[in-house]
């Protein structure tokens, strides 16, 4: 299934070590009927992934500790496969309190990539550990994201250039991202886009591309509503209780009453799946253009 120049990249999440052989299928079927979901294409191609992604982009509270990193890194090294650290937006504060994470990865790999999405980490790296490969993440790129939208109500002039245009297509942001070093950007397909390919792949620009399916995300947030669910009795949302972490066995299909698809939440950030022709068209693009495709399945 794999075209020469397509890379596959399987996200690790939490503390696993994707040692185990199954993918979420029965939770992912809420979101992807038999036919949309291209159950044997993606287990094809998931099934035996050219590189591993751990960390989170979402929250710090899914990084990994230190132990942890060390076991992802181990098995990764047990199966042969390079190693990509996402990270999310981080206070100075944090930035202090997870150094000895980075150190450890830097250690590991000197040279090893690691996606970034905001400022203040990316200059803390690149004046830490100047080695490191540095990947501009997807919340860098800005867009038309909510898959609410009745698109009949939108003309089709108007839709063409609202739903395709992204942060990462602006002269500005590529001066940017060259300017710091960056060598890789992260990607998803918005959700009323009909993106090019060559504008997909960004084509001529000196980047590397990497898109997430079979998930896009709509919006994330500091305050997360999931870990405010735990509380005293008769608050609805308590954010002073401090994070228990049940992101990491509780998600929640979202629905509302207008058009479009079955949302889903996970902790601080909700999602939208990605529709049949959506990821008919990613897999023919990645193909054809030598994308990296990275599974975040381990959400559902």
């Amino acid at each position: 299934m794999k075209g020469s120049n397509m890379e596959i990249a399987r996200h690790w999440v939490g503390g696993g070590t994707g040692n185990e052989s199954a993918l979420p299928w029965k939770s992912l079927k809420a979101f992807f009927s038999e036919s949309d979901f291209h159950r044997q294409k993606i287990e094809d191609i998931v099934s035996q992934p050219d590189r591993i992604y751990i960390g989170d982009e979402f929250c710090a509270k899914r990084l990994p500790d230190v132990k942890d990193l060390k076991t992802q890194l181990k098995a990764a090294d047990q199966k042969g496969l390079p190693v990509t650290l996402l990270t999310p937006v981080l206070t100075d504060g944090g930035i202090k309190a997870w150094g000895k994470l980075f150190e450890t990865f830097h250690q590991w790999d000197d040279a090893a990539e690691v996606v970034v999405n905001d400022l203040g980490v990316l200059l803390y790296l690149k004046q830490t550990f100047p080695g490191f490969r540095l990947s501009m993440g997807r919340l860098f790129n800005k867009g038309f994201k909510d898959p609410r939208l009745d698109k009949k109500k939108i003309t089709p002039a108007a839709a063409a250039t609202c739903f395709n245009d992204c942060s990462f297509q602006h002269a500005n942001m590529r001066g940017l991202a060259k300017n710091l070093g960056i060598q890789r950007v992260e990607q998803d397909l918005f959700p009323h886009a009909d993106p090019d390919p060559d504008a997909l792949a960004m084509n001529g620009s000196g980047f590397d591309v990497s898109v997430y399916f079979p998930f896009g995300y709509v919006t994330t947030g500091r305050a997360c509503i999931t870990a405010g669910m735990k509380g005293r009795a008769g608050a609805r949302f308590n954010f002073s209780a401090g994070c228990h972490a049940p992101c990491t066995t509780h998600r929640f299909k979202l629905s509302h009453p207008g058009n479009g698809p079955d949302l889903l939440q996970n902790g601080n950030t909700i999602f939208y799946p990605y529709t049949a022709s959506m990821l008919s068209h990613l897999f023919k693009t990645a193909q054809t253009h030598g994308l990296r495709l990275v599974w975040q399945g381990g959400l559902a």
